[in-house]
Order: structure tokens, then sequence, then C-alpha cells
């Protein structure tokens, strides 16, 4: 630097050295903002790992059986059990009538019954544990758990066997817009839906009959953290059942079916336990004011399953699989679960030629489509000729099957034998009750029933045509195939999919239809 005319004057390299300066101190200030941004989205991440880490943990509950008799099954007996916290005790409970269920409960505060023992419960909870098998429950219950209820019965699900078509039916709602969250909709003639109805919720009568039911984005999450989305679950139903005072309170645990498509009965049990020590914790707090019925609105195969080749299959013979049906050779079929059903609409002239080729389809087993004047379906068995024609009233409570070339639905021997005891009219026709008691634990468990429910009913747009897969086959959206391989799935009508169990703090029928589960003084109530 120099002088001139008493002015300071900069040499060419004495700016450059300052430009360089200035160059470093932006540079630097710009990498210390950088620097802040990225430790800023370091501890994002650090505390959604946390949350993803702490969320969803084991259920802890204050309740532990410590003793339980050596023969849990038929023979009286007490059980001891160890109330934690602040305030230890050790109550007993005694089944005084030697049927496996506690029926009293001894307390330092005092002595109180199960719930219809002495007095009906002032308050009730309803929970719908989704997708568990009757065997599943039965098998845990005959080990000594479940105790606070009577032994698990059977429920019949609906036709298809999955939970938008059965909890409609056992809440008695509105149809649904479909038998899944996509749907095709006959009245604009297009696919509607998809996963913006699972994150919603949206136009789904039977959830707003619910006070419980998991937000969409703990749905859509249950296939990629199943464990931790189910204990969540469970969780939530906890908190928002004691922050309510409903007198009767409606549950769904949603998670429960995810697991039991991935894992096996097996590996599901012990989070089936923590659900059992969440249930007893809120029992036993209400000292016999709470009357508790516990279901699952399906069964499930456990059957290691991958896709059934419906689409390409169909699309080799001629027919074209679109988003609307315009011609006859036009066909929509809803993709979106992997369930063991298919739904599929098309042009009235199309049905019974598409449903005879559908018999080819690698993986099916009985393909049923409804006549247009919703009086009678009929029955095809796949791989064979056999067919039959199921009949109805126009109230339901009477049925006709006539089988051609076999028996597709094992009916035949079950209106010979109604026939030979005087219960088949002389029309042929059997009574909604006897057929129910003739084939509600059958290889398709009342069938004739849930196949009239399935033309008639359940949804806004009923398909023209079900197609009914085997154990080991599903079908549903391609990208959801990527994604997880499933030990089991639900949705036909044999009966691994149809049979689901249902157990209360009072005794149930040994099967019950899924529609007469509740009592009527409960359905009156919400």
């Amino acid at each position: 630097m120099q002088k001139v005319f008493g002015l300071r004057v900069f040499s060419f390299g004495e700016r450059i050295k300052q430009c360089g300066t200035t160059f470093r101190g932006a540079r630097q200030r710009v990498m210390s903002r950088r620097s802040i941004r990225w430790h800023i989205l370091i501890a994002i991440i650090v505390l959604i790992a946390l949350r993803i880490y702490f969320w969803g943990g084991p259920i802890r509950t204050k309740y532990r059986i410590v003793r339980a008799p050596e023969k849990l099954a038929g023979a009286a007996g007490q059980w001891v059990i160890e109330r934690q916290g602040n305030n230890p005790q050790r109550w007993i409970a005694r089944d005084r009538d030697r049927d496996g269920t506690w029926d009293e409960f001894a307390t330092p505060e005092g002595t109180f019954t199960r719930p219809g023992v002495q007095s009906l419960p002032r308050r009730w909870l309803v929970v719908c544990v989704d997708g568990v098998p009757l065997t599943a429950m039965q098998s845990l219950w005959d080990r000594g758990h479940f105790r606070e209820f009577f032994r698990p019965t059977a429920t019949v699900s609906s036709f298809p066997a999955d939970t938008e078509t059965a909890l409609t039916e056992v809440l008695h709602a509105a149809p649904v817009p479909g038998y899944e969250h996509r749907y095709y909709d006959r009245a604009t003639n297009r696919m509607r839906g998809g996963p913006w109805v699972t994150l919603s919720g949206a136009n789904i009568p039977y959830i707003r009959a619910l006070n419980y039911d998991p937000p969409g984005w703990a749905k859509a999450l249950s296939y990629i953290m199943p464990r931790k989305t189910y204990r969540a679950d469970v969780g939530r139903f906890r908190k928002r059942f004691l922050g309510s005072r409903a007198s009767v309170f409606l549950a769904h645990i949603a998670a429960s079916d995810a697991l039991l498509h991935l894992k096996t009965v097996e590996e599901v049990e012990p989070l089936l336990i923590e659900f059992e020590n969440a249930l007893r914790e809120i029992y036993l707090d209400t000292h016999g004011d709470l009357g508790v019925i516990v279901f699952s609105d399906h069964g499930n195969t456990q059957t290691r399953s991958h896709s059934a080749p419906l689409e390409p299959f169909l699309t080799q013979r001629g027919w074209r699989v679109r988003e609307s049906i315009e011609e006859p050779r036009d066909i929509a079929i809803p993709s979106y679960g992997l369930v063991g059903f298919a739904a599929i609409y098309c042009r009235p002239e199309s049905i019974e030629r598409l449903a005879d080729e559908l018999r080819r389809i690698e993986g099916a087993d009985v393909i049923v489509s409804r006549h247009l004047d919703r009086k009678g379906a009929t029955i095809r068995a796949a791989a064979s000729a056999t067919t039959a024609e199921l009949e109805w009233t126009p109230d339901g409570r009477r049925y006709r099957y006539i089988a051609r070339d076999g028996d597709p639905l094992d009916l035949v021997a079950v209106f010979d034998e109604l026939r030979a005891a005087g219960k088949l009219g002389a029309d042929g026709f059997a009574s909604e009750g006897d057929l129910f008691a003739a084939t509600s634990s059958a290889s398709y468990p009342d069938s004739a029933t849930r196949i009239r429910v399935w033309a008639t009913n359940h949804v806004r747009s009923p398909a023209d045509i079900l197609v009914s897969f085997k154990p080991g086959y599903y079908h549903g959206a391609r990208q959801f195939q990527r994604v997880v391989s499933f030990a089991g799935t639900h949705g036909g009508l044999e009966k691994s999919s149809s049979l689901g169990f249902a157990m209360a703090t009072y005794p149930l029928a040994p099967t019950v239809r899924l529609r007469d589960l509740l009592p009527a003084n409960l359905l009156e109530r919400f």
C-alpha cells in the first residue's frame, strides 16, 4: 500500500490478497450455515429414529398372574393375581362353577363378581381383534389365558371374508363403497378409492360407528413395522377407552391382521398375550362393572401364499381389464390388498361366459356369479364342469340347491338329510336356520346365507362374479406383492378364512354369525 497525495492506494497484489481474504470469509460463512443445516438435519433424523425406536414398545400392565391351578379347564381352582404399582396387592380370582372362567375376585377392598353373576354391567366394551383365527384363540384359552372370558366360540364371517364386509355386518352399518378401499363404482362406471380411503377412512360407514379405529397412516405402517404398529394400536385403544365415558365402547385393533398375514400363529401368540394383559387391566379396574365382548372379523389360512395369475390369464383369452366397462369383453377387477378373493365386474351378457372361463385359473376354488334378479346365484367348482344353482326366497329365509355334474358347495348330502328328517319343503326349499345348524362348521361354513348376502347387500356396487381362491393363493395389487411375503391370508369361502372367534364375559353359542353377535340392547345404544 502506498500514499498518493495523502491517500491510501492498494497495489494490485494487495487487492488480490484482500479479495482472497473476503472470499475465504464468505466461504466460511456459507460453510458455517451449511454445517448448521446439516446438524439440524442430523438432529431431526436422530429424533425420528429415537421416536420410532421407543414407539410401539412392549405393553406393560399392572396385573400379573403369579400362581394358577394345575388343572385349568373343568376343575375348580383359584388364581393369585399380583397388582403392581404404588399400592401393591394380591388378589384371588376364583372359578366357582368349574367352567374355567373367573367368577369371583377377592381383593383387600372387598369381593366382586363377574358381570352377570349378581348384576348386569353398567358399561360395555366390544373389541374386534382383526384377523385372529378361531383355533389360535382357543389354543391360548385352553392353556390358561383369557380366563376373564368363557371359552372362545366360532364366528362365521361374511363372503368375502374381509374387514370391510365383516365389520359392516357385525355393526349393522350402511353398505361400504367396495369390498376393499379400491373399488369399482357402477354409478360412475370407473375405479375409485385407493390409499386415500385407507388414510382418511372417507365414506366408510362402519368406521364412523367405532369409538376407536387406528389412524390411516398406522394401517399403512402395519406391513412395514408390524410389531411396533400392533403394540401402538393396543396402546392407543387402551388410552382412548380410559378417556371415554361411552356406555358402549366399540374398538377395532387392525394391526393384528397384518401380523397374521406376515407371521405364523406361534410367532404372534406373545403379542396376543400382551393384548390379554392390557384387556385384563381394563377389566379388573372396573370391579365387575364392565361387560366385554372380544371377536375377530374373519380367520386366516396360515398357508404360505402367492399370487394367482388372474389378469394375465384373462388377457390371454381376449378379455380387456380396464378402469371402466364399455364393451362386452371389458372387465373391471379392483386390485388392492392381497386377499383370497377377486371381485369381477362385466357386462350382463358376459357374466356366464366369463364365469365359465374362470374355472381354469390357477388357484381358483369356487366361482360364484349372481343372477341379475338377485334371487339366486350360480356356483362353479374350479378345474371341472361341476355346477350348482342356489336360489332363495325374497326374505332370505329359505333356500333351494340344485347340483349338476357334481356338488361344488358339498350341500347335496345336507339337503338329503334335511329331507329325510322332514325339514325340507315339497318345493325343495330348506330353512335358513336348519342350513346354518347343518353347515356352520362345514368346509364352506354357512355358504348359502353368505352367498345370498354377498349378492344382495354389503357394498354399494356388488360384483357380478366373486372368485374364491384356495389357501395358498391371493389376488391384489402388484406393487404390494413386491413388498411383502405372506404367511397366510383370508377372503375366501372356505373354512380357514371364514371362521373367526368370539368370547365374552357371558356364554356364547358354539357358532354365531357376525350379524347376530352383538345383543340387540347394545345395538340400540350406538
